[in-house]
């Protein structure tokens, strides 16, 4: 995997909109944090496009993203927020040719699974899960994004890991693929399937009800899509336990799956739709000790 620059004193932030309209108040309220913090903050051409649910047309969500790349000024690329649509610009991006460009920091969680899988699997990218420009930075996720993002961070915590296979206690030392469960899930069966092969799966969801969670962690399974992983984390399900399923919880349901099938898995990880959203590197190795993730080398170089 091929790492991007690290985020330096000054550096030029692009924001795209790869999927749903935008808040324009919020991402401007991110815009201005960073200013303040010396960075320079462009927008894309079509951020603030309107077209039916998405923000701007296809073919031109996937311009701005093609753009932010080709930009020798641009140092990092932040999604201004997910929702959905991210998928529907892979075939658009995968007209170019990405072997011999340089890697930038990609930043975003959520549908950015589906460009944090691209960049991966076209491109071999070390890829950023972490809050948007819709997000709030005021506090620890600002903070810890761009502390990741600088390379001045090297471990994240305390972050709450809890085995559910009574056999398996120590999260394997591995790199970390993944993201949204729904989109890493949408993806089976296209060329941008991140192979799972020897790494941990992360997962995170957000207003899913429990047995739709339990059907797509079976269709990863099926599919034949965690062959070759080593682990499961399933971070946060914000918002997907509901009163109509008999009590029944998304944490009993990857317990569940995790028993069923002998996964070695854990529970809780602040890296989703909660209010902390940890900055966690895709495609570097990382590794628990004590209370906190531990990345083996630098994110970022």
């Amino acid at each position: 995997m091929q790492k991007p620059k690290r985020l330096r004193d000054g550096a030029h932030i692009r924001v795209v909109a790869p999927a749903s309209i935008c808040n324009q108040a919020a991402v401007e309220r991110t815009a201005a944090w960073l200013q303040q913090r010396g960075y320079r903050v462009s927008m894309g051409s079509h951020v603030y496009d309107v077209d039916r649910i998405f923000a701007g047309r296809d073919v031109d969500r996937a311009q701005d993203i093609v753009d932010a790349v080709n930009d020798p000024s641009v140092d990092a690329i932040f999604a201004a927020r997910g929702g959905y649509g991210s998928a529907r610009v892979l075939p658009y991006l995968a007209r170019y040719d990405w072997r011999d460009i340089k890697p930038k920091i990609f930043l975003g969680y959520s549908d950015m699974t589906a460009l944090h899988s691209f960049w991966q699997t076209v491109c071999g990218w070390v890829t950023f899960h972490g809050p948007m420009m819709e997000s709030d930075w005021t506090g620890i996720n600002g903070e810890t994004a761009l502390a990741v993002l600088r390379g001045d961070m090297t471990a994240l915590g305390p972050v709450p890991l809890e085995p559910l296979l009574p056999s398996v206690l120590e999260l394997p030392q591995a790199c970390w693929q993944g993201g949204n469960l729904a989109v890493l899930t949408s993806l089976i069966g296209t060329p941008y399937f991140p192979s799972l092969q020897g790494s941990v799966c992360y997962l995170e969801e957000v207003q899913e009800a429990p047995y739709r969670v339990d059907r797509m962690l079976q269709q990863l399974y099926q599919s034949g899509s965690l062959e070759g992983a080593v682990g499961l984390v399933f971070g946060e399900a914000t918002r997907c336990d509901s009163q109509d399923e008999r009590g029944y919880q998304v944490r009993e349901v990857v317990q569940d799956f995790a028993l069923q099938h002998q996964i070695p898995a854990w529970w809780g990880f602040w890296a989703g739709h909660g209010p902390t959203n940890l900055t966690v590197p895709l495609g570097i190795e990382l590794r628990h000790e004590g209370s906190s993730m531990v990345f083996e080398e630098a994110a970022v170089q």
